[in-house]
């Protein structure tokens, strides 16, 4: 029987769906969800990380997904306030402070999600 999905799993899987529904809308957009700046970059990014983060949380996996994801999208975030970092960031991927305010907030709970959710067990451990 397969066990229930974990909170970090379901985050994983929602914060994969919407990345996915924004990557695909910014390959053909500069702007998404009406406040929402991206470039082809940026989208295809948010393309791969949301697909991941749909694979693991489905696969009840999605511990490290969230915490990974959660640090890239802190520090992108976090970048956009820091002059010259700043004007990188919005460069490369064409991110506004809606991108980066969302990115920090994001991020933050991929961290929570994956510091609050136990280890798996290893293998063959003892107890």
């Amino acid at each position: 029987m397969k066990k229930p999905l974990s909170a970090v799993n379901v985050f994983a899987i929602l914060l994969g769906i919407f990345l996915v529904v924004e990557g695909f809308w910014g390959m053909f957009s500069p702007i998404v969800f009406g406040v929402l700046t991206t470039n082809v970059l940026h989208a295809f990014i948010h393309l791969l990380l949301g697909f991941t983060g749909i694979y693991t949380g489905l696969r009840n996996h999605a511990r490290k997904f969230s915490l990974y994801a959660g640090v890239l999208l802190l520090v992108v975030g976090l970048l956009y306030y820091i002059p010259g970092a700043g004007q990188l960031v919005v460069k490369l991927f064409n991110v506004n402070n809606a991108v980066a305010v969302l990115n920090i907030v994001i991020g933050i709970a991929g961290i929570l999600f994956a510091l609050l959710t136990p280890k798996p067990a290893v293998a063959g451990a003892h107890k």
